[in-house]
C-alpha cells in the first residue's frame, strides 16, 4: 500500500463523537466558553492574575503561538551579570588593540 493514502477513519478535520458531545452540552447550556472568559478578563472585579491568565487564553485564538528558542552554549548562573559583562567588554578591547597577525 502507498504511503500517505488514508483508505478510512474520520476524514481530516472532522470532530469525534466526545467533541460533538461536548459542543452539544455547551449549547444546550447556552454556555459559550470563549465569552465567559471574556466576561471575566473585562472585569475589573476578577483578581489580576485571573484576568490576566482569561486574556492570555483569549489571545491564543487571535495570535500564533510562538515557539520556543534554544540557546547555545552554557552560562555560569552562578557568576553575576555585571561580572559577565565586564569580561565580554574587557575581552573585545583586548581583541581590539591587539596587534592583528595578518
Amino acid at each position: 500500500m502507498p504511503k500517505g493514502i488514508r483508505l478510512g477513519g474520520r476524514s481530516k478535520g472532522t470532530p469525534n463523537k466526545k467533541t460533538i458531545e461536548a459542543a452539544e452540552l455547551l449549547a444546550s447550556l447556552s454556555c459559550n466558553p470563549l465569552e465567559g472568559m471574556a466576561i471575566l478578563a473585562a472585569d475589573p472585579k476578577s483578581t489580576p492574575e485571573l484576568r490576566g491568565k482569561m486574556y492570555a487564553e483569549l489571545a491564543q485564538y487571535i495570535y500564533p503561538k510562538r515557539k520556543a528558542i534554544e540557546v547555545a552554549g552554557s552560562l555560569d548562573v552562578s557568576q553575576g551579570w555585571a561580572d559577565i559583562i565586564r569580561e565580554r567588554r574587557a575581552k573585545r578591547l583586548a581583541d581590539q588593540t591587539s596587534p592583528r597577525q595578518e
